[in-house]
């Protein structure tokens, strides 16, 4: 189960899923863009990709505790850059986003990537307390141990709803973070505009549209523009791509001068905090170049 925010970056996640995953569902959170951009542009994604059959779950239109924040000028009006997403064919799911999560980790050995604020997820984990039995693994795209990208200290998707990453990390829920650290690492440029455009096919020339905004929008960068959120996914589908280190991960969510501070804790830390989550966590360090550069065909 995906859950994102769409978003250039879930965009491009969306497809990692379609070509590499059994895709059980999406389910939307506000983040990048209200829910209603959301929603609307994972469903006319799936449309574009052809896979309308992969259900569709409106989630959170709000942070749990704070007031929401959009990147209009990151992502563009509509989330997908200068485009403006048509209505779909593709439904949303007559369930809730959290209803569709607890279905999905009813028989348990379930497996999540979520790439946007963790709001459905921790409502999911306060509706069913025992949902962490029955998750083998939650691959987060969020924090970071270097510092933020929203803040000094905070990475958008801690930021924008750090309750929800605190609840979460308290859980004892299996989660692997894919942090900041980690993302930029992780980047596509000019270069990828033209191969994608050099494919030719429907998805990909929109992919490039997409990208190329993006791209465009980045600092001066001469290593382009790093893609968050593909990386959770594809840590799901291709672990072979990436190191990890184990760790427990705290989240401020009270302080709002460090407001969504992720701090990766090791041993030594661990014992020196006077309260500390349950949750032991994988942090993906770092990728590993050779096996993510190897040509992969277009589709």
């Amino acid at each position: 189960l995906l859950d994102c925010d769409p978003g250039i970056d879930d965009t491009f996640a969306i497809f990692c899923a379609l070509r590499f995953a059994d895709l059980a569902a999406i389910t939307t959170v506000s983040g990048n863009m209200p829910i209603e951009h959301t929603t609307r542009n994972a469903r006319w994604i799936l449309e574009l990709a052809k896979s309308p059959e992969v259900p569709v779950y409106q989630g959170a239109d709000k942070p749990i505790a704070v007031d929401p924040f959009f990147v209009p000028d990151i992502h563009g009006p509509s989330g997908l850059g200068d485009f403006v997403t048509p209505e779909s064919d593709v439904t949303i799911g007559e369930l809730t986003a959290v209803e569709a999560i607890t279905t999905h980790c009813r028989d348990g050995g379930a497996v999540i990537v979520a790439i946007g604020p963790l709001t459905n997820i921790a409502e999911a984990l306060l509706a069913d307390p025992t949902l962490p039995e029955r998750i083998d693994q939650l691959h987060w795209m969020g924090g970071s141990a270097v510092g933020g990208n929203t803040t000094e200290f905070a990475e958008f998707n801690a930021w924008v709803d750090p309750d929800a990453a605190h609840i979460t990390m308290e859980s004892g829920v299996p989660i692997s973070m894919y942090g900041l650290d980690l993302t930029h690492q992780v980047r596509m440029d000019g270069k990828d505009v033209d191969m994608l455009r050099d494919a030719a096919t429907p998805t990909s020339e929109r992919a490039a549209d997409f990208l190329e905004f993006y791209w465009r929008q980045s600092t001066t960068n001469e290593d382009g523009k790093p893609m968050h959120d593909p990386c959770a996914l594809l840590g799901a589908t291709h672990p072979d791509l990436f190191e990890r280190a184990s760790s427990r991960i705290v989240v401020e969510a009270v302080a709002e001068d460090t407001r969504g501070k992720t701090t990766v804790l090791d041993p030594v830390e661990t014992h020196r905090h006077t309260h500390v989550t349950k949750t032991k966590a994988d942090i993906v360090t770092s990728l590993i170049r050779e096996a993510a550069i190897a040509p992969r065909e277009i589709r």
